[in-house]
């Protein structure tokens, strides 16, 4: 039986990559038969030749609690199985990219299984092992920093598990206020073809990838304005408590209404007021404290079996920045058209750009490029900011739309191909993008290499961003990462980002912390206006004094640090373990050496337990719960297309509802043959009956 299971999900990895090679889409809509298919849809058969099972049912309910920095995240994912079989279940799903996996638990009635965390290959190894002989069994494994999915084996006919992971990150800290954000939605990414869209190494367990050639994940169509009373698909509950430390003078949930309860003891809780959501949109809390108590420094501090550890917060005085006055300017702009950033995105780009063209200075100079499956500039070189320009840049934007692929390694290339002038203007590329691309690595090797003195500020459009792409861009680039999610904020997002662009930056920043080893980040990164020093360290002792200066301008910038005490701070050496696993990662796009990288990440996630890019949590029940006579379905649990997001276009030939994606480098004649021999290979295994076949 199990080699027939082996058997089934290789002939639809090939199936899938078939379709995939013709050019079909990542979307499939729902059940239908062989001879239904024309499009990427991927079928799950049923004992029974033409029936097939209902999918499992995904809800997830997310509870956060905010303490001091420290967010804390329990997410419990309950899979439901409607059908009459036995049924595996795969989920793909956000994370922040900051997230600090370190706990799985899985419960089968009253009974708990605690995960273990193990290195990548053995854990999968161990759940696939337990999926065959009957057990129950969860795995979690990271894609991303920012996307992980939930594997669970053995769901009974008519039953239902529940899988809860937990995990940690950092507070954001800008212009005065501190945001929380929880991922619900993917944005579909583009592979594109000279970053190679069929790769020989993929395994597909039942589904479309929402990445190219790694998650199987099926998206699903957006129903019509005219579809009413559909339950919401994957629906999310969410509860914060929130223990800010300070009185709140302003409390908002940028994307989703909310009830808010004030607690006696200065707990806020915070609810969802529509009680479930679908997970389309991200969700967003910005809250700020009350006029004269922002804090502009802090210090925690944890003390574990594994050492102590310590995490600086300071906010460099805003006068600082300002004493120095605004630098002309030279901005490349670079704005996504591609067709992930149809519907509302592509509206609040042009938006997004026009703003940022009337805040230029005629003093300042600037050009625009834009690119979807290929790149083009408005002017061969920039151009100063007269109104003349301006006025003719401002038409350009308007008539800007979407379609096509994103290419964006071309439009970044043709950036940096601009010569430098060393005329004392400030250097900076403006990158207008969803990040909806699956060769991020190959993006950053880029970055890296040809910055050059140039800073790279990423502004992130649409309800469901990148967010990896755009802050490694930004780290990589020197630059910072604004988010805009809604037409609204347009104005808001991009004055503050301008104010921060019209000065100079706090470069060469040192910190002198002698009872401090191992301070991450190993350099820390420009400032810009609003943002504050963030540094995690291990600590020999609790430090009393530390000196952080740099160069703000042309000026020696200085701050005498005095730690008369520290607050105890819970997960501050988790957050340490994950800061070093991203140094470690960021070093591949620096030419590192891979085995080095692996080999110091699988430690420290190990050591830490956390899943990682080499390590994942895995949690198997001792006792079997399916007879090996009975099948298990594998079953791609659909995801939710991110609110707003439109398919660049529709048609309904042959009687079906086809979204055509953009196409990748690779010729479509080429495509073709690929298809046909993938097809013909599929055909054959079905010939070879219960023979062993190896997957891929």
């Amino acid at each position: 039986m199990f080699k027939l299971q082996v058997l089934y999900r290789l002939r639809y990895t090939i199936v899938a990559l078939a379709a995939l090679s013709l050019g079909t889409p990542i979307f499939a809509q729902g059940e239908m038969t062989m001879d239904e298919v024309h499009q990427g849809t991927l079928l799950l058969e049923t004992p029974s030749p033409g029936q097939y099972d209902p999918a499992p049912i995904q809800e997830t309910e997310a509870r956060i609690r905010v303490t001091g920095p420290i967010v804390r995240a329990v997410v419990k994912q309950r899979f439901r199985n409607p059908g009459d079989a036995w049924a595996e279940a795969v989920y793909a799903f956000p994370l922040p990219e900051d997230a600090a996996v370190d706990r799985l638990q899985m419960r089968v009635g009253e009974r708990i299984i605690e995960g273990r965390i193990e290195e990548k290959e053995a854990a999968r190894k161990a759940y696939e092992a337990a999926a065959s002989m009957g057990k129950r069994a969860g795995l979690v494994e990271q894609y991303r920093p920012n996307l992980f999915t939930t594997s669970v084996a053995n769901i009974p006919p008519r039953g239902e598990v529940e899988v809860e992971i937990e995990y940690q990150h950092l507070l954001r800290w800008r212009e005065g206020a501190f945001s929380l954000r929880f991922p619900m939605a993917i944005t579909p990414r583009y592979q594109p073809g000279s970053a190679g869209t069929l790769e020989q190494s993929v395994q597909v367990d039942g589904g479309w990838s929402v990445l190219p050639g790694e998650i199987p994940s099926v998206v699903e169509i957006r129903p019509t304005d005219g579809e009413e009373g559909r339950l919401p698909l994957n629906p999310v509950t969410l509860e914060v408590a929130l223990n800010a430390g300070f009185p709140l003078v302003h409390l908002e949930s940028r994307y989703h209404a909310i009830d808010r309860t004030d607690g006696d003891d200065g707990e806020v809780s915070i609810r969802l007021q529509a009680g479930q959501v679908p997970a389309e949109r991200d969700f967003e809390l910005v809250w700020r404290p009350e006029a004269g108590r922002a804090p502009i420094a802090a210090f925690f501090s944890e003390r574990t079996e594994a050492g102590d550890y310590g995490l600086l917060m300071v906010m460099p005085p805003v006068a600082s920045f300002e004493q120095q006055g605004g630098r002309a300017r030279e901005a490349i702009f670079i704005v996504d058209t591609s067709g992930s950033m149809g519907g509302a995105s592509i509206r609040q780009a042009r938006e997004a750009l026009a703003n940022a063209l009337r805040r230029m200075h005629p003093e300042d100079r600037f050009n625009l490029i834009e690119f979807n499956s290929s790149s083009q500039a408005l002017h061969p070189r920039p151009v100063m900011a007269t109104p003349e320009n301006i006025r003719d840049a401002l038409h350009f934007t308007s008539a800007l739309e979407a379609g096509g692929g994103t290419e964006m390694l071309s439009a970044l290339a043709m950036a940096f191909d601009i010569p430098v002038q060393n005329d004392g203007h400030l250097q900076q590329l403006i990158f207008i993008t969803d990040g909806a691309v699956g060769n991020e690595r190959q993006l950053m090797e880029l970055i890296h290499r040809r910055l050059g003195n140039r800073r790279l500020f990423t502004i992130g459009i649409g309800s469901a961003p990148n967010s990896h792409f755009m802050t490694e861009a930004a780290h990589h680039g020197r630059g910072s990462f604004t988010y805009i999610g809604d037409l609204a904020e347009v104005q808001e997002k991009m004055e503050a980002l301008f104010t921060k662009l019209e000065h100079p930056a706090l470069t060469d920043l040192q910190l002198d912390l002698p009872e401090a080893t191992e301070v991450l980040p190993t350099s820390l990164p420009d400032l810009y206006l609003g943002e504050p020093v963030l540094a995690v360290m291990k600590l020999t002792a609790t430090p009393e004094r530390g000196l952080l200066q740099g160069n703000l301008g042309n000026l020696l910038w200085k701050s005498n640090l005095v730690l008369k005490r520290s607050e105890h701070q819970d997960g501050l050496g988790v957050h340490w373990a994950r800061e070093r696993i991203r140094q470690w990662m960021r070093g591949l796009a620096r030419g590192d050496d891979p085995g080095t990288v692996r080999d110091a990440v699988l430690e420290l996630a190990l050591r830490h337990h956390l899943v990682s890019p080499f390590t994942s949590l895995v949690a198997v029940d001792a006792t079997p719960a399916r007879s090996l006579e009975e099948s298990l379905h594998n079953h791609a649990l659909k995801n939710n297309l991110p609110a707003g997001w439109q398919p660049p276009t529709r048609s309904t030939s042959q009687g079906g509802d086809q979204l055509d994606m953009a196409a990748g480098a690779t010729s479509f004649q080429a495509w073709c043959y690929a298809g046909i021999g993938l097809l013909l290979l599929a055909s054959a295994m079905l010939r070879t009956g219960g023979r062993r076949v190896e997957t891929p």
